[in-house]
């Protein structure tokens, strides 16, 4: 897929079809409200949700998209290793994902949401951990682990995406912290609410732009992980010269 192209002839279908959908988010609340918004008030889907120490909640029913189903889950800690560590987890998404929908976790397609929180004297463990996970989870559809899964990273956190869509050229920001990209969110004059068809797709250039400044012409949307190994490599040297990540 080629970067430039694809910037310029964005669109969304709504009329796709699609699910089950899971998709593994770090948080307990913000990232839940965000998917919320985008599946149920955008793209009228049914949405559902695993919740940590919660049972199953079927949180939304769409009229017209009754067969499109999006599962949001969380795993028990924020910790990037539970991804991997967490049996308990994956245990229980396996069962969901049989008794509900006749699927398993290698024909599901599955997409892990993640922060790159990052402290000044981290521990080189911690970066070990994220470079297990890219190396596991490049395939939405397809990998060699045991459940499908695509890592997704925001850098610094989710709330540079949820700038990407009011902001242009939000691939030129940097961020010392988490906290200050959060603050910038919290603050300014843009909630959740006001996401919608065209500030996804600006979300979606920035994103393209970002890769462009790291030199990313072309990818394969079947398989990232090359390009998540590159980019995290240049976020990570970036933070290392500067203390900063550059936003995506």
């Amino acid at each position: 897929m080629e970067c430039l192209n694809t910037a310029k002839n964005l669109k969304i279908n709504k009329d796709k079809t699609i699910g089950p959908v899971v998709i593994v988010v770090e948080g307990e609340e913000d990232e839940f409200r965000l998917l919320k918004h985008i599946f149920t008030t955008i793209l009228d889907y049914n949405y559902i949700t695993i919740k940590r120490n919660k049972i199953m909640k079927h949180e939304f029913q769409s009229k017209t998209n009754k067969n499109c189903n999006v599962i949001i889950a969380n795993t028990k800690s924020s910790s990037i290793k539970t991804i991997t560590d967490d049996g308990e987890f994956k245990d229980k998404l396996y069962q969901i994902l049989k008794k509900e929908y006749k699927r398993s976790l290698k024909n599901t397609p599955i997409y892990i949401m993640w922060d790159r929180d990052k402290e000044i004297d981290e521990d080189k463990i911690i970066d070990d951990y994220y470079r297990k996970a890219i190396n596991t989870f490049y395939s939405a559809q397809d990998n060699e682990y045991e459940m499908n899964g695509l890592l997704l990273l925001s850098y610094p956190c989710h709330e540079s995406y949820n700038l990407s869509n009011f902001y242009k050229r939000l691939w030129k920001k940097t961020y010392h912290t988490s906290a200050e990209c959060k603050h910038e969110f919290n603050s300014s004059i843009h909630y959740i609410k006001d996401i919608n068809d065209k500030t996804l797709l600006l979300a979606v250039e920035n994103m393209h732009h970002s890769m462009m400044e790291y030199g990313i012409r072309n990818y394969d949307p079947s398989n990232l992980k090359k390009l998540n190994n590159t980019i995290y490599r240049k976020e990570e040297e970036c933070f290392r010269n500067n203390k900063y990540f550059r936003a995506l």
